[in-house]
């Protein structure tokens, strides 16, 4: 009996691999903006790994992704469309809205690294020591296997293995 061995789901990185320059092409398609189609690239990378799960499919993964960034790009156009909307209304209502953005966007990315690191320290020890020094401290794996004197193959399973935790944890706080 013949059977057909069901692809294995890509890792996020390389999904990220595989597909970011079509999700790029997308996203300038849809803006014509370089810059803006960097950010669109971006967000639908994050937003894929946070509804990483919602994928049932594999061989799909390619349409799911297109997909999240076509919507992600047409939502940063009509956020432009809003806000130069606004400009042309009220000068210094933007200026004040603005600052209100960005004061909120640091606060969001505050929580968040402080949600992340909280969340890492609920991880077996193992899995917290190599996640803090690759997320928190954005050091190879090279070098956390050396500082820990670990084959850098134990290195990339801790993390792989403790992403995955930490994405559950997050998730589930998210969710609540």
């Amino acid at each position: 009996m013949d059977t057909l061995a069901s692809p294995s789901p890509l890792t996020y990185e390389e999904m990220y691999e595989q597909f970011h320059k079509l999700i790029y092409h997308i996203a300038y398609n849809i803006t014509k903006d370089i810059h803006l189609s960097q950010d669109i690239v971006q967000e639908t990378f994050l937003k894929a790994y946070i509804k990483m799960d919602t994928l049932l499919d594999v061989t799909k993964t390619k349409s799911w992704l297109t997909s999240i960034a076509r919507c992600t790009a047409i939502d940063f156009l009509r956020k432009r469309v809003k806000c130069h909307e606004i400009l042309m209304e009220e000068h210094e209502e933007l200026h004040s809205l603005e600052d209100h953005q960005s004061l909120e966007s640091e606060i969001e990315a505050r929580f968040l690294k402080s949600c992340i690191q909280d969340s890492i320290k609920t991880l077996p020890p193992t899995q917290q020591e190599v996640l803090a020094l690759k997320v928190t401290e954005d050091v190879s794996d090279s070098e956390i296997a050396s500082k820990l004197n670990l084959p850098a193959s134990t290195v990339k399973t801790r993390f792989h293995r403790g992403r995955k935790q930490l994405y559950s944890v997050i998730y589930t706080k998210i969710s609540a």
